[in-house]
């Protein structure tokens, strides 16, 4: 790949300062993009990284980009703001609502709950839409927030079947979808995504945290107030201004 070294640095500074992202060389692999991240992401985040990321776990998403299995990224430190923040609106950003988990740096899990993640995709040029590229981007990791957090050991995970994820703006539901739909579950997701970081040896800082990936469509970030419903699990809100 060209000049691989200058081209993360310009992406690392579009990714820090939220702007279009550069021209992508053509034709980065998934292979090639994976040996890249662990450079991009200290770049911006330092030695270590604040955890791993699941992103493409929708199977319709993997047919259409040629996939045979979902994506792993980096999340960066400093990315996890609080619950009730106020962020300003950013272009090219969308909101996932997740489970997330901490882990220990061995992969085994601490501790659950409700998350929702900001995305940021902003490629420069439609053609740079590729699966090579969106894992070179870290699946266009930006900011998480982290609902109420639950020991694993003790966590209710049958309950999760009958929970709905409800995502309001400025009070109107704009997505219901199920805690299940990203890999059916967060134990799927947990025994896929250790073993694929452990597989492309990225290392998982301790009390890391681990995004399952999004449940439901990925919605656009548009301004206003937005609560996430978990149920029992407790409610996420923050405001886009």
């Amino acid at each position: 790949m060209m000049s691989a070294g200058r081209f993360i640095e310009d992406l690392a500074d579009a990714i820090r300062t939220k702007s279009t992202w550069p021209e992508f060389p053509s034709g980065v692999t998934v292979t090639e993009a994976y040996s890249l991240i662990p450079q991009l992401t200290s770049l911006i985040s330092g030695e270590t990284s604040a955890g791993i990321k699941a992103g493409v776990t929708n199977a319709d998403l993997q047919a259409l980009f040629g996939l045979q299995e979902p994506l792993l990224g980096l999340l960066y430190q400093q990315s996890e703001t609080e619950n009730a923040a106020t962020l300003s609106h950013t272009a090219s950003r969308r909101i996932e609502c997740e489970l997330a988990m901490r882990l220990n740096s061995d992969g085994s899990p601490i501790s659950i709950g409700p998350a929702v993640e900001f995305v940021r995709v902003d490629f420069c040029r439609p053609e740079d839409l590729t699966p090579g590229n969106v894992a070179l981007a870290n699946l266009g990791a930006d900011q998480f927030i982290l609902g109420e957090i639950s020991a694993w050991d003790s966590f209710d995970f049958t309950a999760l079947a009958d929970i709905d994820i409800e995502l309001k703006r400025d009070g109107e539901v704009i997505l219901t979808t199920s805690p299940l739909d990203s890999f059916g579950g967060p134990k799927p997701a947990l025994d896929w995504c250790i073993s694929k970081a452990n597989s492309l040896g990225f290392a998982i800082p301790q009390g890391g945290v681990l995004l399952a990936g999004t449940n439901g469509a990925a919605m656009e970030a548009d301004p206003g107030h937005y609560e996430v419903s978990y149920g029992p699990l407790g409610t996420i809100e923050f405001t886009i201004a």
